[in-house]
């Protein structure tokens, strides 16, 4: 099937002159063309992640398992820490792991989309976002799965649903917006310097203690500058208030548009005039 549909799009995909002229609207054109091939790099990102677990009886649950495990003892743990009811603090704890890993793993993976695809880059023509949008959707497939976890943790301690569990649809939708234009930004800048992927790695790990996940911002008496200025403690507060009942505050949904509004068209100018250059880069 993944070669049937891999020579079908090929066979579709015409030549292209690339000139200063046209090249904005090229640019422009791959991202839609790459996000009309959504067969292409769903089929792709599925294959790799079958491909990753070939002959193991979990598959993918294997992440969720191990997700679930570290989730649990880390909330039985940190709520006698912080004080804290575990019915209460598991959830938040729960749901802040597991945006936090798709978020991270976007970025992350995102940094090199482009490097590892150089195979297909410069033999085979397809979109070049195809490559990106693939790192994309094997990342929503694993964070189904780990979508599991929050399911078990919703029977054991929530219980009970809220008209503010609604709020979570345009809450992950522009949560999974930023976390695609910071991808396509990163993997743009690690295609063309290679030092870029190990300094997110070590940005990333040092946000991650300053982010409110397996602490919350209830602890203090008052909320620490550092957290009202966390763009990640925004995106994962649209997303984390809904599942947990409540609604996200306004600064939250602000910080939210903002960042979108912002980075979006600062990542689609750098595409614009990165997109002849990445098959060289790499």
């Amino acid at each position: 099937m993944l070669k049937v549909i891999g020579e079908k799009k090929l066979l579709e995909s015409p030549k292209k002159l690339i000139s200063a002229e046209n090249l904005p609207q090229m640019a422009a054109s791959d991202l839609v063309d790459g996000l009309k091939n959504y067969q292409l790099w769903w089929v792709f990102a599925a294959h790799d992640i079958k491909q990753r677990f070939r002959r193991s009886l979990l598959g993918p649950f294997w992440l969720t398992l191990s997700m679930g495990i570290f989730v649990g003892s880390l909330g039985f743990i940190m709520s006698q820490l912080f004080n804290q009811e575990i019915k209460v603090f598991t959830p938040y704890l729960a749901i802040g792991i597991i945006f936090w890993a798709l978020l991270t793993s976007i970025i992350m993976e995102g940094c090199t989309s482009f490097i590892t695809a150089e195979g297909y880059i410069k033999n085979v023509p397809m979109p070049l976002s195809a490559h990106f949008y693939q790192v994309v959707a094997r990342n929503i497939i694993i964070w189904a799965h780990n979508m599991v976890i929050y399911l078990v943790v919703f029977i054991l301690f929530i219980h009970s649903f809220s008209v503010y569990n609604l709020l979570f649809i345009p809450g992950f939708l522009l949560f999974l917006a930023n976390a695609i234009w910071i991808g396509l930004m990163a993997a743009i800048l690690s295609a063309r310097y290679r030092d870029i992927p190990q300094v997110i790695t070590s940005f990333i790990q040092v946000v991650f203690f300053v982010t409110p996940i397996f602490w919350s911002v209830t602890n203090f008496p008052k909320r620490p500058a550092f957290v009202d200025w966390n763009p990640c403690y925004h995106l994962l507060e649209i997303v984390r208030a809904p599942l947990l009942g409540q609604a996200p505050n306004n600064l939250s949904w602000l910080a939210a548009l903002g960042i979108l509004c912002v980075g979006l068209p600062i990542t689609l100018y750098l595409y614009r005039r990165a997109y002849a250059r990445i098959p060289y880069w790499v």
